[in-house]
């Protein structure tokens, strides 16, 4: 396996998911107002997606309601899913986070000005409509990168105002609309190729 030599982090910006953890296992969708897709990202992140980048060097931030912070690193091999993610989830935000899950109260304009204040990291939002990743050889160059990504509508108003706020850059895998979870499973391959 390849050793990577930067740090691959996911900002998921989740304005709508209660922060209560109460969502039926058996009806993501519907009562976990989209937790699923919070669900799928974290699947992608951590279970399929990756190939020869460490997973130790991956890590993965959901911004529940702007005011709860939930980072996720690597939770080791095994085999897992949607329910399982969703599971672990609610034991979270019910205030009983396992080892690889930290639960913060903290806002999303706190979390970019501790993000930007490391040394060598970049944060840098996901849309169509940004700089073809491929093209930006800066991406590379840091030693932590931060991929912003809305829900399965994007962004709200509001984090359009914070992004706009500290100036953060857009960076686009295709003019084309995909999946969340495929967007991560793409940031990946790209740095797993840019690594060999």
């Amino acid at each position: 396996m390849t050793k990577s030599s930067s740090k691959l982090r996911f900002i998921q910006i989740l304005p709508n998911i209660s922060p209560k953890g109460e969502f039926i296992l058996k009806d993501l969708p519907g009562s976990g107002k989209r937790i699923d897709v919070l669900c799928r990202c974290l699947a992608a992140c951590f279970d399929w997606a990756p190939e020869t980048w460490s997973k130790q060097d991956l890590e993965f931030v959901a911004v529940i309601e702007n005011d709860i912070i939930l980072v996720i690193d690597n939770p080791g091999d095994g085999v897992r899913g949607e329910t399982w993610w969703a599971n672990l989830i609610s034991n979270a935000l019910r205030g009983n986070p396992t080892e690889f899950i930290t639960v913060e109260q903290k806002t999303l304009d706190a979390l970019l000005e501790e993000y930007q204040g490391i040394p060598d990291s970049k944060i840098w939002v996901l849309e169509e409509t940004g700089t073809p990743f491929k093209e930006t050889i800066e991406v590379r160059k840091t030693s932590q990168n931060s991929f912003m990504l809305g829900d399965h509508r994007g962004f709200d108003s509001k984090t359009m105002k914070v992004i706009e706020r500290f100036k953060i850059n857009s960076l686009s895998i295709g003019k084309i609309s995909h999946l969340s979870s495929h967007t991560i499973a793409t940031v990946i391959a790209t740095f797993e190729c840019g690594s060999q």
